[in-house]
């Protein structure tokens, strides 16, 4: 008994417990300081050499302003090398909102049919075709982004069901330079386990579900935003471009009054760590300048005290 207790006494009380003098807590913090205060700098010199250019309400230069209309306008845009990422962002759109975000159906997603009981319980409240916005009742969309006319009965159980679903973004966009069109390729933007893992469509698929849940697009959207204003990947363009009057042509569909916000388009080259990041710069910054400045109180406070300063008590 003497022994296990002995054994247990030595596994978790004997441990080592170091005791920093004042000379290696001012090191240790010194250190820290200057390490996040230079990964800092690294990150905010990477980030001015990102391109970035956002156009602003893009709907608002069609005139007169009109929805489900193809309208364009011209930006000019300087030198840029590709990848060049091309986003869609929305202004006031709370996504994070506990009742929009679990308005789906996950097993609906992957490809499985739902009872209206689940339906009921997950995707309230848009259960059936009916409950869709008019332009998706009787339509399908494939993989590639193609409308195709579809008849559907409206009792029917959407599929995809719920307020996710239904706020799907479905602007379209065309770029090009002098009649030369710019291509921007729409595959892999979404996660690599996302498609045809979390999201699969449905054996029958054309005649069951208003989207095709491999479509990348609806993917994107589907991963919610956790704040109001965000931006989502739309495609890339894997040329440089070069300095000149770009024409953007663009399906003006999705109405941003109905949530009193906007629209922007956002062009962005990237760097090792994503797309231009300034919070991450400044909290690198800030927090190595706290850290220098607690070695600095340490300091001080040590030259003042003299060598007694940290020394236990007798």
């Amino acid at each position: 008994m003497s022994d296990s207790k002995g054994f247990l006494h030595w596994l978790f009380f004997k441990k080592w417990h170091p005791v920093p003098s004042v000379g290696s807590t001012i090191a240790l913090f010194s250190i820290i300081g200057v390490i996040f205060v230079a990964l800092g700098i690294v990150i905010t010199v990477i980030n001015n050499n990102i391109q970035e250019v956002t156009i602003y309400k893009y709907d608002q230069k069609c005139s007169p302003v009109e929805y489900n209309k193809r309208c364009s306008f011209t930006q000019n845009l300087d030198n840029m090398k590709a990848p060049i990422y091309f986003y869609y962002e929305l202004e006031n759109f709370y996504q994070n909102h506990r009742r929009y975000v679990k308005s789906k159906s996950s097993t609906q997603l992957s490809g499985e049919e739902i009872s209206l009981s689940d339906a009921e319980k997950y995707c309230d409240p848009i259960i059936y075709n009916k409950d869709l916005e008019e332009w998706q009742q009787n339509v399908y969309i494939t993989e590639k982004n193609t409308l195709v006319p579809k008849e559907r009965q409206p009792d029917d159980i959407a599929s995809p069901c719920g307020l996710v679903a239904k706020s799907f973004f479905n602007d379209t966009y065309a770029l090009s330079l002098s009649g030369k069109n710019i291509e921007l390729n729409q595959t892999g933007i979404s996660w690599p386990n996302d498609k045809g893992k979390k999201y699969k469509r449905a054996t029958d698929s054309e005649s069951t579900q208003w989207i095709d849940p491999e479509n990348e697009h609806f993917i994107v959207w589907m991963r919610t935003a956790g704040l109001p204003t965000f931006r989502k990947l739309w495609g890339r363009i894997e040329q440089d471009i070069e300095e000149g009057e770009y024409t953007f042509e663009f399906s003006n569909n999705y109405n941003p009054q109905m949530f009193a916000g906007a629209k922007n388009i956002v062009l962005s080259t990237s760097g090792p760590f994503g797309g231009k990041n300034l919070f991450l710069s400044i909290a690198f910054i800030v927090v190595g300048v706290i850290q220098l400045l607690i070695a600095l109180a340490f300091l001080i406070k040590k030259i003042r005290a003299g060598p007694s300063f940290g020394q236990k008590n007798e």
